[in-house]
């Protein structure tokens, strides 16, 4: 029986174009430093000029001998999840295939790597990135398509500078070889960094999306919604539906900043005059083809206006506190049409145990039909169809006839209003029940009592008129009646004129 190979010119490729945005290739650096029980993660752009990019972190760092054995050793060998250690505050291992670090070629062509370990010789490097790496590979170009299963992405050499007095534990990350492209685009749209995240949130929910702001707070939004960080608070989102999970991240004691301004995760729903409806997606483990997956999450509806930035609009998954890609706004292929209302909502699926067999090598997608994405995908449809959607339904319900009683209040104090302009009378108004045209027609609406004006305001069920014009035909009614009592001919149609000016200015 012959065995099937995968020839290591692909993940040469991949390793030139892995992420889909640059935010994706520095979480994976910040996802390293995680798993290096680093405390914090700095990250400098060099903005607003952005010449030279920095990662720097507290975490264990490691030896030359290490760096020199993921360098040739093969990227993509990692065996990290092998006996793996035990991290600070518990915290699960995120790292899987070790290519994180030749993720920023997609930023940068070369970088300078230092690293001091708490125990062991530390080391400084300068990796250098071959260029036009895709079109050398598929000429199979000899220089770097070394044997079959085994091809050379760049240069790297160890340097004779490093003094461990220097430098604190932890591993900083220098690219310096920006490429132009990223610095020309970054330079143009950079715009005014904000004092603080509340800060940040509340610019960033005024656009229709977060590119208006752009590509460098982009790349900070990102950033902030896949790694794992705590949310502003606990109460982030409606009902405390975050609170447990954001108790959870605080306890990691992991904390990111981008030039200075630390990140949190960029969600906080507060203040939409409709309210929100929420469901809570219960811990559940299931099983499939042998194997448990194991999850939990919530689904937000921010009733009657669309979720913004878009960006936040959709469903995210995360994997081991990390997200995967952006959020999804086809509510994981949603195959329903909801109108307006699939965009009003945003939630969030953690899943504790499972689903990594079904991520894609760039962290940032699904193999959507890998049976755990499906049972995860199956368990999201049915709550937004079975629960989520029919609670938006009623809930527009309880808005509408919420919006009508309080326009019929409003309209009726109109009326009251108009009817005594011009007069030292106190205007009442009853209701009639509902009754037939000719019956309001024969009665008298208006009977003046000293200075009380009872009025009978006709049933707008009696206005044979369209459904929305029937208590403004009611209105008109009362005042012509009420008109008739002036003295003189000219004097009553003049107060009709105006008194419908009147209600219809306020109308």
């Amino acid at each position: 029986m012959g065995k099937i190979k995968v020839h290591e010119k692909a993940l040469a490729h991949l390793s030139r174009g892995l992420y889909r945005s640059p935010a994706s290739a520095l979480r994976e650096l910040v996802s390293n430093a995680w798993d290096a029980s680093a405390r914090i993660v700095r990250i400098d752009t060099g903005a607003p000029h952005f010449s030279e990019l920095t990662v720097q972190d507290d975490g264990e760092g490691f030896t030359g001998e290490d760096f020199v054995s993921l360098m040739e050793g093969g990227i993509g060998n990692s065996e990290k999840r092998v006996g793996p250690p035990t991290l600070i505050n518990d915290r699960p291992i995120i790292g899987r295939l070790g290519i994180g670090m030749l993720g920023i070629a997609q930023i940068t062509g070369g970088f300078t790597i230092t690293s001091k370990p708490r125990n062991g010789k530390g080391f400084r490097a300068r990796v250098q990135l071959y260029d036009l790496i895709r079109p050398r590979l598929d000429k199979d170009d000899k220089d770097i398509v070394v044997l079959p299963d085994e091809v050379d992405v760049g240069e790297y050499q160890l340097l004779d500078d490093f003094d461990p007095g220097r430098y604190k534990v932890g591993t900083t990350i220098v690219a310096d070889d920006l490429h132009p492209a990223f610095v020309q685009s970054f330079r143009e749209s950079y715009q005014k960094p904000p004092r603080n995240w509340a800060e940040f949130i509340r610019r960033s929910t005024k656009k229709a999306t977060i590119q208006e702001l752009g590509d460098h707070w982009r790349l900070v939004w990102e950033l902030a919604a896949a790694c794992p960080l705590p949310y502003v608070g606990a109460r982030a989102i409606p009902d405390h539906l975050v609170a447990d999970d954001h108790k959870k991240l605080e306890g990691f004691a992991f904390k990111v900043l981008v030039d200075g301004l630390e990140l949190r995760k960029p969600v906080c729903l507060a203040g939409n005059e409709s309210g929100y409806t929420t469901h809570r997606i219960q811990p559940t483990t299931q099983r499939v083809f042998g194997r448990d997956v194991s999850f939990h999450g919530y689904i937000v509806v921010q009733e009657g206006k669309q979720i913004t930035p878009d960006e936040l609009r959709g469903i995210m998954i995360r994997i081991r506190q990390v997200g995967i890609g952006l959020y999804d706004r086809s509510l994981l292929d949603y195959r329903y049409n909801e109108g307006p209302r699939s965009r009003w909502i945003t939630g969030e699926v953690y899943v504790d145990q499972g689903l990594e067999d079904a991520l894609n090598i760039d962290r940032d997608s699904f193999n959507r039909f890998h049976p755990e994405f499906r049972l995860i995908q199956k368990q999201m449809h049915e709550a937004l169809q079975d629960v989520v959607f029919p609670k938006v339904y009623k809930q527009i319900d309880v808005r509408s006839d919420a919006r009508r009683d309080t326009r019929t209040r409003q309209r009726t104090k109109f009326i009251r209003e108009v009817l005594a302009e011009g007069s030292d009378a106190q205007v009442k108004l009853h209701q009639t029940k509902a009754g037939k045209l000719e019956e309001v027609l024969a009665s008298s609406i208006v009977r003046r009592s000293g200075k009380r004006l009872e009025v009978d305001l006709p049933s707008p069920e009696a206005m044979p008129t369209k459904k929305p014009n029937r208590l403004l035909a009611s209105a008109i009614v009362a005042i012509y009646d009420s008109s008739q009592q002036e003295v003189s001919q000219s004097r009553r149609r003049d107060t009709f004129i105006q008194r419908v000016l009147s209600l219809l200015a306020k109308w």
